[in-house]
């Protein structure tokens, strides 16, 4: 073969292999090929951008999605579901997100990266514009920026602290009143009671009907029809006649009669004695009267029971009189000794529930969550996170900050905003001070060498709390103490930390008062930025609010 021949030979291989190469890799690219597009390339500043990434894929492919909270500058606000077509052998997967920006200008979205069977892809990157709402001034009235007002704090519903004492209040009432105030079986039989001479005829009633003479049952017939008279002769005549014997009952009734006390004949005296005597036979030596005899001794018992009746005299009225205003002393007595007992109890089980919960969590805790407590409340009330001054300063604090306006704050170029003052519970000031350049030189320090004086030249921030804590001697501040130290937020930036206490008279008690304070100074360019918080050196609620609000901190770039 000769040298042009093995070179068209070896030309075509060449050619060959290159074409199967290329061949290879054009499959491989569109078997991994991500297609990138959007709605629109321009939005209006909050207003939805929808991006849709897309690949072409094997069924048995593995295909994620990245899954972020923003794409460069564009916020993601929405991630819609996946999509699936199938397109012959391979299916196209169509993945949406919906993006926006609240800053007008152009933006880029960034290639994201789609991982394939481990493999990481990357879409185009599209350039994005967001446009300003155009406001026609000739048409929409312009408006002075109105002032802060008050306004009445939302109900946030009702305190878990009232619902428990007021739980408690109805398990202690329930405790006296079971003890205490309710009465007994005995009190309320006692009330539903008759008088004895119906009560006694009622039972006389009910034991003819409970059939005791038929059934042959004479001792227990006996036994219930002596004891309706003892009971009756008990209650009115004399006492102790229940557990008299049948002699000793027929010898005081005999020794009443004789002495006039109780006008009754000696023939129902004599009757009554016959039928004690066939009482006690029965009862003792088990004899059996007929029913005859049986019938005959109940009516003399009831015959007795009447007469008995007549001779006892009735009260007059002014015994009645005298009588019930006894029984209203004694029940007001009872009363009056039951609330006495009652309340003492109360007060001891209060006072054992407070004393338990103060050795457990501590005495001005429980007085705290009882009786409020100012910072307690702050604590535990709805934050609110907020942007004050510029270049900003985000802070989270339990109320919104009022902007202070005066000449001099004016004249100083500072922005300030505050909440309470030196002598409350919790105070706290912001201020953002502009410096001009021809006032920097004296509150600057040099660091690094003399050529890069201008870009390493910073602010003296121990100077500037220095000069911030005889502002506060002037204001009445005495007694500081002062520890100073750098300070990193852990968020980007740093500044000095100055802390320490100091007294100040209380205008309202006249009193001295001791209060921490801290001053935070940064500098952002040529801002001077200061958080103060001040707040009584005993409280511990108010250092959690300071924790709280220190650690909430965060500095942004200056609003062009």
């Amino acid at each position: 073969m000769n040298y042009k021949v093995m070179l068209t030979h070896i030309n075509e291989r060449k050619i060959t292999l290159l074409m199967c190469c290329t061949f290879l890799f054009m499959i491989s690219s569109f078997a991994q090929d991500v297609k990138t597009a959007t709605d629109t390339t321009s939005i209006k500043i909050g207003e939805e951008l929808k991006l849709k990434l897309s690949v072409e894929v094997e069924p048995t492919d593995l295909v994620v999605f990245p899954e972020t909270k923003s794409m460069g500058l564009l916020e993601v606000i929405a991630s819609y579901k996946i999509d699936t077509l199938k397109n012959a052998k391979t299916y196209i997967l169509n993945k949406e997100y919906g993006l926006t920006q609240f800053d007008s200008g152009h933006y880029v979205i960034p290639q994201q990266k789609i991982n394939i069977n481990g493999k990481s892809y990357s879409s185009d990157s599209l350039k994005i514009e967001v446009r300003d709402v155009v406001v026609d001034t000739t048409k929409q009235k312009l408006y002075d920026i109105k002032p802060i007002i008050a306004v009445d704090k939302p109900s946030e519903g009702f305190p878990n602290w009232i619902v428990y004492i007021l739980l408690g209040l109805l398990v202690l009432a329930g405790i006296l009143y079971t003890f205490f105030f309710r009465k007994s079986k005995s009190e309320r039989e006692a009330e539903q009671k008759l008088p004895p001479f119906e009560e006694a005829i009622q039972h006389l009633a009910a034991l003819d009907n409970n059939q005791l003479l038929e059934n042959h049952e004479y001792k227990k017939y006996y036994s219930e029809l002596t004891d309706v008279l003892k009971r009756y002769l008990d209650e009115k005549v004399y006492d102790n006649a229940l557990e008299s014997t049948s002699d000793e009952l027929i010898a005081k009734l005999e020794l009443l009669r004789d002495s006039g006390k109780l006008p009754i004949s000696k023939d129902i005296i004599a009757e009554l004695a016959k039928v004690l005597r066939t009482s006690d036979l029965v009862k003792f030596a088990k004899s059996q009267p007929d029913d005859g005899t049986a019938k005959v001794d109940r009516s003399t018992i009831e015959k007795m029971l009447h007469e008995t009746k007549e001779a006892i005299p009735e009260p007059t009225e002014e015994e009645l009189l005298l009588n019930e205003q006894y029984q209203k002393e004694q029940e007001r007595k009872k009363k009056r000794k039951k609330i006495i007992y009652a309340s003492i109890t109360g007060v001891v089980l209060i006072l054992l529930t407070v004393i338990g919960l103060g050795v457990k969590y501590g005495f001005s805790t429980v007085k705290d969550e009882v009786f409020g407590h100012p910072t307690k409340d702050l604590l535990e009330s709805k934050w609110v996170r907020s942007v004050y001054g510029n270049p900003p300063i985000v802070i989270t604090t339990p109320q919104v900050l009022k902007r202070v306006s005066n000449k001099q704050l004016e004249a100083a170029n500072t922005q300030s905003f505050a909440y309470g003052s030196l002598t409350s519970n919790f105070g706290l000031i912001l201020n953002t001070t502009i410096i001009p350049e021809n006032a920097q030189e004296g509150l600057t320090q040099v660091n690094g060498d003399s050529d890069k004086e201008d870009e390493d030249q910073k602010i003296d921030l121990e100077h500037i709390n220095e000069m911030s804590l005889q502002l506060l001697e002037q204001q009445g501040a005495t007694d500081l103490v002062v520890k100073q130290e750098e300070y990193d937020n852990g968020k980007g930036f740093t500044g000095m930390k100055a802390f320490g206490t100091l007294n100040v008279k209380n205008p309202i008690t006249d009193t001295m008062q001791s209060t921490k304070y801290e001053i935070l100074s940064f500098q952002q360019e040529n801002a001077l930025q200061q958080v103060m918080v001040f707040y009584q050196e005993d409280d511990m609620y108010a250092g959690k609010i300071v924790s709280q609000v220190l650690d909430s901190i965060e500095l942004k770039k200056t609003e062009e």
